[in-house]
């Protein structure tokens, strides 16, 4: 089976193929799909704009300290190891934390549409721990 996903200018094909593995107990589908990775390195106080992905980000922490937060919900630090998943189509930013730096991985779907400066009172707000 093969589907083909447009997104503006962007095609992804996904090719979907159930297969015994030998590495895997029970039937699994085997999703290939095009996406974006980055390796980022934020200072302390860095961040994004607030964003939105169309096919959703998945940001996790590879060392110091990151935070990440959804339009509407708490800010949430991140420390190495720790993922989060933002789904598509929902604002959100990320970046250090106000006094530690740090690097993180983003795998991002679908298109990007930026949006304003994340303000100083978001960004300093509290973080809550994952």
């Amino acid at each position: 089976m093969q589907k083909i996903y447009v997104t503006g200018l962007a095609v992804t094909i996904a090719l979907l193929a159930q297969q015994p593995n030998p590495n895997f107990t029970g039937n699994i589908t085997r999703l290939e799909a095009t996406g974006t990775v980055a390796h980022i390195k934020f200072e302390a106080g860095a961040r994004t704009k607030w964003h939105v992905h169309s096919g959703g980000q998945i940001v996790m922490v590879e060392e110091g300290v990151g935070l990440a937060q959804e339009r509407g919900k708490p800010v949430i630090e991140l420390r190495p190891g720790e993922p989060i998943y933002c789904p598509p189509g929902v604002e959100h930013w990320h970046g250090a934390s106000p006094k530690e730096g740090g690097t993180q991985y983003n795998v991002t779907r679908g298109d990007i549409k930026w949006l304003e400066e994340v303000s100083d009172k978001d960004f300093s707000a509290k973080p809550k721990r994952k």
